[in-house]
């Protein structure tokens, strides 16, 4: 074990910055929605801030269990704020991604629900659990808590942050909501299209997309806001680096 020679100048700074970094990184991980959203970028923050203030050579004259027990406090406190809740990971430097133009055939108004038995609830029976059937998607549903900080799993998920008159279904578009990425990226995410929601009671109600938008992760509050009439949201992920977020807002149809 080294025993330290010398006064060390740099370590007071460097146990400034920890202290900040264990302020600042728990609050990260925070009981509201707009600080989870924000939750990785200010971990990304505190990181570049911390190296810009501590020299290449703060260990040295220190002891080395010290130095490496302080660098894993750092890593861990800075893993604890990117698992932050629904993963809203910004990296806001590449353009927004536009869908592809696409004509509109008879073939998609009635995979949209535009006429038939098929668009509306009837057929559909269970619990917690989301069709949307022109994308073929047939999806049981996990409740995601507001103050929950675990990483979401391939699952559907209904998001607890979400204001009164607004479900809020998230998942990531590698997996559960491919189909829903895809047909926004092809061009295939129609207005009109119907999206089939059963709740934890059995109660089965039909929505219609209104429309959809695609936001960075620090400007999402508006999308779990509560809203003036029933109303369901999609979200997922879109993007080289899935930075951004499409936000996909239906009605009730009815």
């Amino acid at each position: 074990m080294l025993i330290r020679t010398r006064p060390d100048r740099s370590l007071p700074a460097l146990i400034v910055v920890i202290a900040l970094l264990a302020a600042i990184v728990p609050s990260a991980v925070a009981r509201t929605p707009q600080a989870t959203f924000q939750a990785a970028d200010r971990a990304d923050r505190i990181a570049a801030a911390t190296a810009a203030t501590v020299p290449a050579d703060w260990s040295r004259g220190v002891d080395d269990d010290l130095a490496a027990a302080i660098r894993a406090s750092a890593r861990q406190r800075a893993a604890a704020a990117v698992a932050a809740p629904v993963a809203w990971v910004s990296r806001p430097n590449a353009s927004t991604p536009q869908p592809k133009v696409r004509t509109e055939t008879e073939a998609d108004r009635a995979a949209a629900g535009g006429s038939g038995s098929s668009g509306g609830s009837a057929g559909y029976h269970g619990r917690n659990r989301v069709w949307i059937p022109a994308l073929g998607i047939n999806r049981s549903i996990s409740n995601f808590s507001c103050t929950s900080n675990a990483y979401p799993g391939d699952r559907v998920y209904r998001w607890g942050c979400a204001g009164g008159n607004n479900v809020y279904l998230f998942g990531h578009a590698h997996s559960v909501f491919k189909p829903l990425h895809d047909a926004y990226v092809r061009g295939r995410l129609k207005k009109g299209m119907k999206v089939i929601y059963a709740d934890g009671n059995g109660r089965v109600s039909t929505y219609v997309v209104r429309w959809w938008r695609v936001t960075t992760p620090d400007k999402g509050a508006w999308a779990y806001a509560g809203q003036s009439r029933p109303s369901l949201t999609l979200q997922t992920c879109v993007g080289a680096r899935s930075q951004y977020r499409l936000i996909v807002r239906l009605t009730k149809s009815g």
